[in-house]
């Protein structure tokens, strides 16, 4: 037994105690004097049980003492959170199940026994009867916040995006919450399987959605960027890109390659170059992300990137040490220049070998943006990693096979 559940039996034995007492002194004003020791005795006998690992038989004693007596409902809650946090949900949807079905139990006791019995079904991975009893519990009043926050989690487990927006609607509706990120995501979600069957018109359609419910919302922006894309109107995706890291630049190293593909495309990378060094002198913030994005892209060559690249290398300790190393080797190949650009390539190699992605959160990372973080299910929290693993970059084989190459 966990030292957690050990603190809340002796949680259950103080209020047991408490209990006794009290019922002691209510039966003595009313001059009944067996009733209480019994129900103290049968108490203290399934914490017994609890104690000794025999849980089915607390269970019982537990289940046949809220057929007697509807004081101790608060116990049965905290036994039935003790059930399913050691994992025992047919334990805890029991004890959920009976205090439902007592006909003499208090409104709110029964809306939150419901939500717990919901509880337990989802962890128990029994999701459309949990979805049921949530849905039960958001009809009422007394715990409806919870059923409809239950459904939310549902629904975006079974990646049920309409229901999902619906359901938040309500919730913001009842706790005035800004939900708005969280219903563009759904959006987004919704116009991506759009995409996903070609169907461009309903791609449209929850893209101005996804605007409607946020308006700085830097995905919605990307989408719609890439969809006019895919349309061939660079000049759009050109305004929405740039666009997009207004709202956000940590996303430069995603955004900055499409951004220059749609410039090339209308004819104008010279225009590109200027956009990126107004850009750097606006936000000098995004510098560092900038020289990132260039290296492990590896198709930039203006003279921006290139800056961008040096002062990147200029800035780390560990870089400028393995440049000033290899000067002697790589100069003799072509310059500085050709140094910088073999350094990239080596720091380019490293990063497709490390995690793009990374939750800010619960530290989840892997090569996909996952706008909702598979882990944590946080939304918004999974940022493109702009540093390098320079420990793998002191490996003796990750430069030097670089290196070693020629240009």
């Amino acid at each position: 037994m966990s030292a957690a559940d050990t603190l809340l039996l002796l949680l259950l034995f103080a209020v047991a105690a408490g209990l006794g007492w009290f019922f002691a002194r209510r039966s003595a004003n009313r001059g009944l004097a067996t009733g209480p020791r019994h129900v103290s005795a049968e108490y203290f006998q399934g914490l017994n049980y609890l104690l000794n690992e025999e849980p089915d038989k607390a269970l019982e004693v537990f289940i046949r003492m809220v057929d007697m007596d509807a004081d101790t409902i608060d116990t049965h809650f905290a036994l039935g959170a003790l059930f399913r946090r050691r994992g025992e949900t047919e334990r805890a949807i029991k004890v959920h199940q009976n205090l439902v079905a007592r006909p003499d139990l208090p409104r709110e006791a029964r809306a939150r026994a419901l939500n717990e019995l919901a509880e337990d079904y989802f962890k128990a991975g029994l999701f459309d009867r949990a979805e049921q009893v949530y849905a039960q519990v958001a009809r009422g009043n007394a715990q409806r916040e919870q059923g409809l926050r239950g459904l939310v989690r549902i629904y975006e487990l079974q990646r049920d995006w309409e229901k999902a927006i619906g359901a938040m609607d309500q919730l913001v509706s009842i706790s005035r919450e800004a939900n708005g990120t969280v219903v563009a995501h759904y959006s987004c979600e919704l116009a991506q399987e759009a995409l996903g069957r070609g169907d461009l018109l309903a791609a449209r359609h929850w893209l101005k959605r996804a605007q409607a419910a946020d308006r700085h919302t830097v995905r919605g922006a990307m989408m719609r960027a890439s969809v006019a894309q895919r349309e061939g109107d660079h000049r759009l995706a050109v305004r929405l890109y740039e666009q997009a890291l207004e709202r956000d630049g940590g996303f430069l190293v995603d955004v900055l390659p499409e951004l220059r593909r749609s410039y090339v495309e209308l004819g104008k990378p010279a225009a590109f170059e200027q956009w990126l060094s107004n850009a750097i002198e606006k936000h000098p913030a995004w510098r560092p992300g900038v020289a990132f994005a260039a290296i492990t892209d590896g198709s930039f060559d203006d003279s921006v990137t290139r800056q961008a690249i040096v002062d990147f290398i200029a800035g780390n300790p560990i870089l400028t040490d393995i440049l000033e190393t290899l000067r002697p080797t790589l100069e003799t190949d072509g310059g500085k220049d050709a140094a910088v650009r073999r350094i990239s390539g080596a720091m380019r190699r490293i990063a497709k070998a490390s995690p793009r992605y990374r939750c800010e959160v619960c530290g989840f990372s892997g090569n996909a943006l996952y706008w909702q973080c598979p882990s944590c299910r946080s939304w918004d929290t999974t940022r493109p990693v702009t540093k390098f693993r320079f420990e793998a970059m002191l490996d003796a084989r990750a430069l030097p096979a670089e290196t070693a190459r020629k240009h």
